[in-house]
């Protein structure tokens, strides 16, 4: 499983908040083959279902984000967009399910399937209420799916941002030749050895990797403008930053800095103001949620 992970982290873009990524490097960097961690790095324990007011589902969007997590359970610190989407589809088709609150608490993650995912949030949004709390943190994948809510709450230790792809690429020709070995690659197609770890990145390689980094940061861009209602040129001003508390409710990041106790009452007084649910979707809940994963 190690050599599918390291091709799901080198030479790829991420959606992921940089000292996040240093981190999951550091931890199954030695199985790799890579710099031993300067630290032995425990996994979190598993974090415990919030409790909601009734009428509220609460989807937990916690840890490092994948498309897929192929047998890496929840207990190594992983979520996948298939499952969260699936968590989504669930409470939009319960009829005892006025609103749905987002408890995000993540680094962010892989690109493959996060604007669709986020997409998907924006469209239930139409059938229910959804709210998104960082709690405490929504960087970079995870902050493209909790900016999709129709309103996003970040705790006062909180933070939300990280708008921005990176991409690394591990040269270990040095090490291979220190050890005794010489990778040769026999390949049809100027690209086929592209990125490949045992040498150096050529100008070519790095020119395409950079091209398509710039392209998800524009769909990235776009998307989060679109979702908060700022212009493109603002989002990107924020330069992948990192805004905490009000200083994520200042730059339009955020809607308010309450805890998630204080949303979920928020939520539920807005939802059900005297003892009765006013949610738009109650007779629509029934409709085939699939779809909403594939909308454009």
């Amino acid at each position: 499983m190690l050599p599918h992970l390291a091709a799901r982290l080198f030479g790829t873009p991420l959606l992921v908040n940089r000292a996040k990524l240093d981190i999951i490097i550091a931890a199954i960097g030695q199985r790799l083959g890579l710099a031993a961690p300067a630290v032995q790095l425990a996994l979190p324990p598993p974090r415990q279902a919030t409790p909601a007011p009734t009428g509220i589902a609460v989807l937990p969007i916690h840890g490092t984000l994948v498309k897929r997590t192929l047998g890496l359970e929840a207990e190594s610190g992983l979520a996948s967009y298939e499952q969260i989407g699936r968590q989504l589809e669930a409470a939009l088709a319960d009829p005892q399910v006025a609103g749905i609150l987002l408890d995000v608490d993540s680094p962010g993650g892989e690109t493959g399937g996060v604007f669709e995912l986020a997409r998907a949030v924006r469209a239930a949004t139409k059938i229910k209420p959804v709210w998104a709390v960082a709690n405490d943190a929504a960087f970079s994948a995870a902050y493209a799916i909790a900016s999709s809510a129709s309103r996003l709450i970040v705790t006062e230790t909180g933070g939300v941002g990280s708008i921005g792809v990176i991409a690394l690429h591990i040269d270990q020709s040095v090490k291979d030749a220190n050890d005794g070995y010489r990778y040769t690659a026999i390949t049809a197609g100027a690209k086929k050895n592209d990125f490949s770890p045992h040498e150096p990145l050529d100008d070519a390689a790095r020119a395409e990797l950079q091209t398509e980094v710039d392209r998800l940061y524009d769909l990235f861009l776009g998307h989060v403008a679109a979702m908060r209602g700022l212009d493109a040129a603002t989002v990107r001003a924020t330069e992948a930053g990192l805004f905490f508390g009000d200083k994520a409710v200042a730059a339009n990041l955020a809607d308010a800095v309450m805890s998630l106790d204080a949303a979920l009452a928020s939520f539920a007084a807005t939802i059900n103001p005297q003892g009765r649910s006013r949610s738009p979707a109650r007779a629509q809940s029934q409709v085939g949620c699939a779809s909403l994963l594939e909308e454009p």
